[in-house]
């Protein structure tokens, strides 16, 4: 991005490509890679002076700079781009699907 692209923006919305630049970074880090939860995230958001709620959340991440981030917002977990597998379920999502088919298999044997 160039500088004078921010010439007669949104001072807010200067602040969000920033921050939201910075959480890109922040997601390589260990800490962050197991994911952030809508709190998390929000609490994230006000350490840089962005005070949003869940709704302005679920709304921004239609949108650019958010919509290149976050995939999707599954309950409380934040889904980031490249945290999803390649079908687009989360591996949460795979390993409730294998446990309901072990389930399954299990109480037919019991039979």
């Amino acid at each position: 991005m160039r500088l004078f692209e921010f010439a007669e923006a949104n001072p807010l919305v200067t602040k969000l490509v920033a921050v939201s630049d910075q959480l890109l970074s922040d997601l390589s880090e260990p800490e962050t890679q197991s994911g952030m939860t809508v709190d998390e995230l929000l609490t994230y958001f006000q350490k840089y002076d962005i005070v949003l709620d869940k709704n302005d959340l679920y709304n921004m991440i239609k949108l650019p700079p958010l919509k290149n981030i976050i995939s999707n917002i599954q309950g409380d977990k934040v889904i980031f781009k490249g945290a999803e597998s390649m079908d687009g379920e989360t591996p949460d999502d795979k390993s409730n699907v294998v446990a309901s088919m072990a389930a399954k298999a299990a109480s037919k044997h019991a039979q």
